[in-house]
């Protein structure tokens, strides 16, 4: 979270860790940089991305008792970040359709880049699977012109593919074609739809439609299912909010859907069956489950802390109990 002075001027950083087992969040390091909001955290560290445009930008990297080990350069206007693991970063400086794509690995220990040679229509990285990465790329009878104008631009992509694929990690080569939908969206019968990545669960690929109708009917959602083999299944779900998915160590548990924030919150099962709605308890400003821990509970967001830089209060509950209603949630104190 951003730091401020009696005077409300942004004087750098602070880092806090939430202790789900001890219920209690405190402050985990501080720093006079400006930071992006989101560590990345691995099995042994913590790094942080500085974003200071007048200065030299630089990876901070923290051990997990918070005390700084080293410092590596990274410029986060000329590169995103993709995809990490406890020692690399996956990096792309450009991505298709109006840029070549380009990619490095950032050695986390020694701050070495070598190349991550992706496929120069390569469009992203969405996300990891095992070995591989999930990446999308434009399919096209014809090359790609690789240009900002709006006309040559928009003809060669009325006419492309967007096709998923599971990649070599080590090599960034595309190893096995996940599925493929036409770039500017399908005719449904209806309107168009529009696929976007989602996340996996157990072998299998989600994604959702973005089903564009009438004035009067607005956007519908949707959710097709592709499994290993290939084959989808769409799952009958055409909701007007959009749609979320609940994650337990990178996979799918569930997807749910909020009208608003706060507010109902129903809940489907990966085959797109309805299992629960949930009302959230009154007096809460937020409320909505964030991720699914390794004990299967839950964890929520239910608002922010005003007298804590406004930070993001966080509690647990039993998933079992979130599904039924039930309010007995555990909230993380503040300490120190």
């Amino acid at each position: 979270m951003p730091a401020f002075n009696d005077q409300l001027d942004h004087i750098g950083t602070n880092v806090y860790k939430n202790d789900l087992n001890a219920g209690q969040v405190s402050l985990f390091y501080s720093c006079d940089d400006c930071c992006i909001a989101d560590p990345y955290v691995t099995s042994d560290a913590v790094y942080l991305l500085t974003y200071n445009r007048d200065r030299d930008n630089k990876i901070i990297a923290l051990s997990r008792d918070g005390t700084k080990t080293h410092e590596i350069s990274f410029d986060p206007y000329a590169s995103i970040i993709v995809l990490y693991s406890d020692r690399y970063f996956y990096c792309m400086d450009g991505h298709a359709p109006y840029d070549t794509a380009s990619g490095f690995r950032l050695d986390l220990q020694t701050g070495e880049t070598t190349p991550w040679d992706l496929p120069a229509e390569t469009t992203g990285a969405q996300d990891a699977a095992g070995d591989f990465a999930v990446t999308a790329r434009l399919i096209s009878d014809h090359p790609v012109p690789f240009t900002s104008d709006p006309e040559i631009s928009d003809a060669l992509l009325q006419n492309s593919m967007l096709e998923y694929d599971l990649t070599d990690v080590t090599t960034g080569k595309p190893a096995t074609k996940i599925a493929e939908f036409p770039y500017k969206g399908a005719d449904d019968g209806s309107g168009y739809v529009y696929y976007t990545y989602l996340g996996k669960s157990r072998g299998d690929f989600y994604f959702t439609g973005e089903h564009s109708r009438s004035s009067e009917e607005g956007i519908k959602m949707s959710v097709l299912r592709v499994g290993s083999d290939g084959t989808q299944e769409d799952l009958g779900l055409m909701i007007h909010v959009s749609l979320r998915e609940l994650r337990q160590n990178g996979e799918i548990q569930w997807l749910f859907a909020m009208s608003s924030n706060p507010g109902i919150i129903t809940v489907y099962d990966l085959q797109g069956t309805e299992i629960a709605k949930v009302n959230p308890p009154a007096g809460v400003s937020s409320y909505y489950p964030v991720s699914m821990l390794d004990d299967g509970r839950l964890l929520l967001n239910i608002g922010y802390d005003l007298d804590h830089d406004y930070m993001t209060r966080y509690a647990t509950i039993d998933a079992d109990a979130f599904l039924s209603g039930s309010t007995e949630y555990s909230e993380m104190e503040f300490v120190g």
